[in-house]
């Protein structure tokens, strides 16, 4: 990215990468085995990007970690951000992956969103 001159980058993650929010989950099953014995080594891996990006001064990247993804189609439903842990506690575990490339597109350009590793949701829980 140095040698080509370019400096914005957006990384898609999961919510959860944070090991303190995966207390937030809910759900007994989701949160006591699916985080702990499935997905948990993928969102350390996760984790630890993120923090070699926080380290980097070259990138104005955002790293969006959306909910589940779902097929469902693009909606005009108002994103919840949240820039402090890896889940938004206020919004629904789910969210269609049309919706997370329109938060994507929307973000690309938009300056406030640099350097940032964002969860976004949306709905009601």
């Amino acid at each position: 990215m140095l040698e080509a001159g370019k400096r914005r980058v957006i990384f898609l993650h999961s919510w959860y990468t944070h090991p303190e929010s995966r207390s937030k989950c809910r759900g007994f099953f989701l949160r006591n085995f699916f985080l702990k014995f499935f997905i948990g080594k993928t969102l350390d891996g996760m984790r630890m990007s993120e923090e070699y990006l926080e380290s980097t001064e070259h990138l104005d990247y955002t790293c969006i970690q959306p909910a589940h993804l779902l097929h469902g189609p693009v909606t005009d439903q108002k994103f919840k951000i949240n820039d402090t842990e890896s889940c938004v506690p206020d919004a629904a575990q789910a969210i269609n992956r049309a919706d997370v490339a329109r938060y994507m597109l929307d973000v690309l350009d938009d300056e406030t969103s640099f350097r940032k590793v964002r969860a976004i949701g949306v709905g009601e829980p």
